[in-house]
């Protein structure tokens, strides 16, 4: 490269970056150095290629895979074994429960035959009511034994040494009577708490409102041992979506960032799936994992959520189901973006511009516009119209070989390999 060209490289490149917000705006662009030598030809438009300005969709957000989770499940057993007797009946259908019915609190859902059950309860009150008697008896001879020793033993000389003794040995015998009494009547008390407690546990009962069937395994008449696991229920009204997020999202790291970025307690959440695509959730965050998973290295995030239905009857989030956790979504918008060998230097070191094609005196040409800018972007640059001379439909010129200038005649080109019309200069 010789010096003349060298220097013309200098006066045209402008190196400055200056910060703007979580991004970096580019005040100044590379020009094509080989138009420092050359002119604008005479002989006839300059051949340029132009785009249209379109807003398109950026991407600045965060995006997690997460997993559903029911709010809460349980197994149901019997504590004792059995035969099934019967099992609850939805209302309306002519079939017993089964697999994702939906059951309310304190339904109950199954029931061993009660008759056994039934007669040991009844065997085991009328013991106790036996027993009863048998202390009430007992309290009523030791009492009486109590007054005759008491009788004897007041009356000095009265009465002979041999019928206090035996007044005495009366007293003792009622009152061992009554301890064991006493001592049967317990026992027997617990055998009927157990009783009662097993006449009552042929029951399973719902212990949570909301509760759909995950699983059912029992039948109408089948032998079920105890702890066999029966049914197995979980409530889906209000779910968990589980996902992992780094240490830069919920450090010290993250105190520096703006709220949208970060992970915190009772932020709102956008969660969405492909299971229905086109509606979104939103969830709050209710957990964050103290320490890391050992084997992703990233802190377990909880969101709670209120699951909406599909259709009537039919909840929206199942377990098991995989979402997308959306955080910062509010940085993501449309903007209008161009490739930086667009921009070019104004008239002022702080000045910005571009070339828009527009029709004068049935020609094409271009005109300079001032620009501003926003973010880059993948290469490219963002063009903020609120403080730009262009807008979104402006055709600006995006290559040439030429140098351009305010009001210099093109004509279009156009890119044979690509759907996209340019011009070329005419």
């Amino acid at each position: 490269m010789t010096s003349s060209i060298a220097q013309c490289v200098r006066d045209v490149l402008l190196g400055s970056v200056v910060s703007a917000g979580p991004y970096f705006v580019v005040a100044g662009v590379l020009f094509s150095a080989v138009g420092c030598n050359k002119q604008p030809k005479e002989n006839g438009p300059v051949p340029v290629k132009v785009t249209d300005l379109e807003p398109e969709q950026i991407t600045v957000s965060s995006r997690f895979s997460g997993s559903v989770e029911a709010l809460q499940s349980t197994d149901l057993a019997f504590k004792l074994n059995g035969t099934v007797q019967s099992l609850y009946r939805p209302a309306g259908l002519n079939r017993d429960v089964q697999v994702g019915d939906t059951v309310s609190k304190g339904t109950v859902i199954a029931e061993l035959d009660e008759g056994d059950l039934r007669r040991a309860k009844a065997g085991t009150e009328a013991r106790v009511a036996q027993l009863e008697a048998r202390v009430a008896t007992a309290k009523d001879n030791l009492e009486i034994a109590k007054r005759n020793y008491e009788r004897y033993a007041n009356s000095a000389g009265a009465v002979s040494e041999a019928a206090r003794d035996d007044a005495d040995s009366r007293r003792v015998s009622a009152a061992g009577e009554l301890a064991s009494a006493e001592h049967a009547l317990a026992d027997a008390k617990v055998q009927l708490d157990q009783a009662n407690d097993d006449y009552v546990n042929r029951q399973l009962i719902v212990p949570f409102d909301h509760a759909t069937v995950a699983e059912k395994h029992i039948q109408l008449g089948e032998r079920k041992t105890a702890h066999e696991v029966a049914v197995r229920l979980i409530d889906i009204s209000t779910v968990y979506v589980n996902f992992g997020v780094p240490d830069t999202m919920i450090g010290k790291p993250a105190i520096d960032m703006a709220a949208v970025q970060r992970v915190f307690l009772g932020q709102k959440l956008p969660v969405t799936a492909d299971a229905f695509e086109g509606r979104a959730l939103t969830g709050t965050v209710t957990k964050i994992a103290p320490e890391a998973d050992a084997r992703t290295r990233t802190f377990l995030t909880q969101l709670t959520l209120k699951n909406e239905e599909a259709a009537p009857g039919q909840l929206l989030l199942r377990p098991g189901m995989i979402v997308s956790v959306r955080v910062g979504g509010q940085l993501d918008r449309k903007v209008i973006l161009l490739p930086m060998a667009a921009i070019h230097q104004g008239a002022s070191p702080d000045e910005l511009m571009v070339y828009e094609l527009v029709a004068e005196n049935s020609h094409e040409v271009v005109k300079a516009r001032k620009v501003a800018l926003g973010g880059v972007f993948n290469n490219q640059i963002e063009i903020v119209p609120s403080r730009s001379e262009v807008q979104a439909g402006s055709k600006i010129v995006v290559s040439t070989a030429e140098r351009l200038t305010d009001g210099l005649a093109v004509r279009v080109m156009q890119d044979s390999n690509k759907t996209d019309s340019f011009a070329e200069a005419k």
